[in-house]
C-alpha cells in the first residue's frame, strides 16, 4: 500500500507542478500582452500631440505673414500663402511623427 500511495502522490505532485507551470505561463502571456499593448491615455496623448504638431507651425505662419503684411500694407498677401506653407509643414511632420511611433 505504502508504494501505491507513493506512486499517486507523485502523480498528485506532477499534475500541481504542471498545473503551476501552466499558470505561471498564462501569467507570463498576460503581463506582456500588458505592456506591449498601449493604454488609452496614451492614445488621448498621442492625439493631442499630433494636434500640436499640427496646429503649430500653421500658427507661425499665419503670424509670420501677419506681421509683414501689416509692416508693408499688402492686405493678406503674405498671411495665407504663409498659412498654407505651415499647414504643408505641419502635415509633413505630422506624417513624419506617425510614422516614428
Amino acid at each position: 500500500m505504502n508504494g501505491e500511495e507513493q506512486k499517486l502522490g507523485k502523480e498528485k505532485a506532477e499534475k500541481h507542478d504542471g498545473l503551476l507551470r501552466s499558470v505561471h505561463r498564462a501569467q507570463q502571456r498576460r503581463l506582456q500582452q500588458r505592456e506591449d499593448e498601449p493604454s488609452v491615455m496614451r492614445f488621448v496623448g498621442q492625439i493631442g500631440v499630433l494636434g500640436w504638431v499640427i496646429v503649430v507651425p500653421i500658427l507661425i505662419g499665419l503670424f509670420i505673414g501677419r506681421w509683414i503684411d501689416l509692416k508693408f500694407g499688402t492686405g493678406i498677401f503674405w498671411s495665407a500663402p504663409l498659412m498654407l506653407v505651415g499647414v504643408c509643414i505641419g502635415c509633413w511632420s505630422a506624417w513624419r511623427w506617425m510614422h516614428r511611433q
